[in-house]
C-alpha cells in the first residue's frame, strides 16, 4: 500500500491505504499541509466486508464501503485533529478578508456554515477551515486547517478549487453566528459580549478538557471581536454581510484576566460589566450581571452555618431597602445554590 502523511492541528497523521482510495486521499486533502514524519498512523485494509481502519495499530472501523472509505478517512482526520489542546477549537470555520482579518462562523450542525464557506471563498474570501475553528492559546490567532469543505453528508471539495487558502495563521476580526431560516429576511444583531461568550462557550469542542485555559481565551475573543446573530435564507445576503464584517483589520486578542478566586471550585473572569463563571466540578459557564455577580460575591463570604434566610441576611445586611430587596435577593440565591455555585446551606 502507498501512503501520504498531513498535518492536522499540529499533529502529523500517517495514511497507508489501498492505490485508489490513497489517490482519492492524495486529490482532497491536497491543501493541508503536509509533514514528513508521523505522530499517529491511519491504516484502510480490506476486511470482510468491505474496508477495516486501524489508528496506530488499534482496530476503530469496520465494514466500510469502498465508495466512502476517502470520506471515511477524512472524517477521522478531523477527529484527530479535535483532540489538539494547543487550540481552543469551536464547532465553526472562518474565512479571512483583504485586510487579514478572520471572520469565524460558529454553529451547530444545520447551521449552514460549510456552505456559507463556501459560497464566501468562491465570492473572494480567503480559507481557513470548516468544521473547527481553532484559536492558538499562545498567541491568539486563528490556525489555518485547511481541509477540504464538507458540502452535503459525503461531497467533498479542496478549498483551492473554489479560491484562496490561508498559509499562516491570523487575528480575528469578528465572530458570526449564522442561521439559516428558509425564506427568512437577512437579519444581523450584534450580540452583548456576555452573550456572545455563552454562545461561545456552547460551541467550544474542548472545553470540558482545558476548563479555564479555554474560559479565559473565549472571553478575550468576547470582550475583543464584535459578534453577531446571522439570521439568512438565501446564502449571496448572507456573504454580503459576512464580507462586510470581514473588511476590518484582525484585532489582537489577549486572555481574559482570571479574579481573585471567590469560591474554592470556581474560576472567574470579567466580561463588560458581568462575570463569566466556570464551575469546575460542573464544566458549565455560568454568566452573572452585576446585580447576581454583587449577591454571590456577598453570600460567598458568609462565614459558618447558613440557612437560605441568613444568606439573604447576609447580603442584604441591614441596606436601606432591603424589605423591597428581599424576594429578588431570595430568588437569586436560590438559582445559585442550584446551579452549584452556593454550597446548599445544611437541609436546603
Amino acid at each position: 500500500m502507498s501512503s501520504l502523511t498531513v498535518d492536522v492541528l499540529g499533529t502529523a497523521v500517517g495514511i497507508a491505504a489501498p492505490t485508489p482510495v490513497l489517490a482519492q486521499l492524495r486529490a482532497i486533502l491536497a491543501d493541508l499541509e503536509h509533514a514528513r514524519s508521523a505522530d499517529r498512523e491511519l491504516v484502510l485494509t480490506p476486511g470482510d466486508q468491505g474496508f477495516d481502519i486501524h489508528d496506530t495499530g488499534r482496530v476503530i472501523r469496520f465494514g466500510i464501503d469502498p465508495a466512502v472509505a476517502a470520506a471515511t478517512i477524512v472524517w477521522h482526520l478531523n477527529a484527530i485533529a479535535a483532540e489538539s489542546t494547543v487550540y481552543v477549537l469551536l464547532h465553526g470555520a472562518c474565512v479571512a478578508g483583504p485586510r487579514g482579518g478572520g471572520v469565524m462562523l460558529v454553529g451547530g450542525s444545520g447551521a449552514g456554515k460549510s456552505t456559507l464557506t463556501a459560497a464566501c471563498v468562491a465570492a473572494g474570501l480567503t480559507y481557513l477551515s470548516d468544521e473547527l475553528a481553532a484559536v492558538d492559546r499562545h498567541t491568539g490567532l486563528v490556525a489555518p486547517y485547511a481541509k477540504p469543505v464538507s458540502l452535503g453528508s459525503e461531497r467533498l471539495v479542496t478549498a483551492s478549487s473554489l479560491g484562496a487558502v490561508a498559509s499562516a495563521p491570523i487575528p480575528p476580526t469578528a465572530v458570526v453566528f449564522p442561521r439559516y431560516e428558509p425564506a427568512a429576511d437577512l437579519g444581523m444583531v450584534r450580540l452583548d459580549p456576555g452573550w456572545a461568550l455563552v454562545a461561545l462557550t456552547a460551541h467550544a469542542t474542548n472545553l470540558a478538557v482545558l476548563g479555564r485555559n479555554a474560559l479565559v481565551w473565549l472571553a478575550g475573543l468576547a470582550v475583543t471581536c464584535p459578534a453577531f446573530q446571522l439570521t439568512h435564507g438565501d446564502a449571496d445576503t448572507a456573504v454580503a454581510a459576512i464580507e462586510r464584517a470581514a473588511r476590518g483589520a484582525g484585532r489582537q486578542v489577549t486572555p481574559a484576566r482570571v479574579l481573585d478566586p471567590i469560591t474554592g471550585d470556581t474560576t472567574t473572569v470579567a466580561v463588560g460589566e458581568s462575570l463569566a463563571v466556570l464551575h469546575e466540578p460542573s464544566r458549565r459557564i455560568h454568566l452573572l450581571n452585576p446585580s447576581a455577580a454583587a449577591v454571590w460575591q456577598r453570600a460567598s463570604g458568609a462565614i459558618g452555618s447558613r440557612n437560605p434566610s441568613s444568606l439573604v441576611d447576609t447580603v442584604l445586611d441591614g441596606s436601606v431597602g432591603s424589605h423591597r430587596d428581599r424576594p429578588v435577593v431570595a430568588v437569586t440565591v436560590e438559582r445559585l445554590v442550584r446551579s452549584g455555585l452556593l454550597a446548599a446551606p445544611p437541609g436546603h
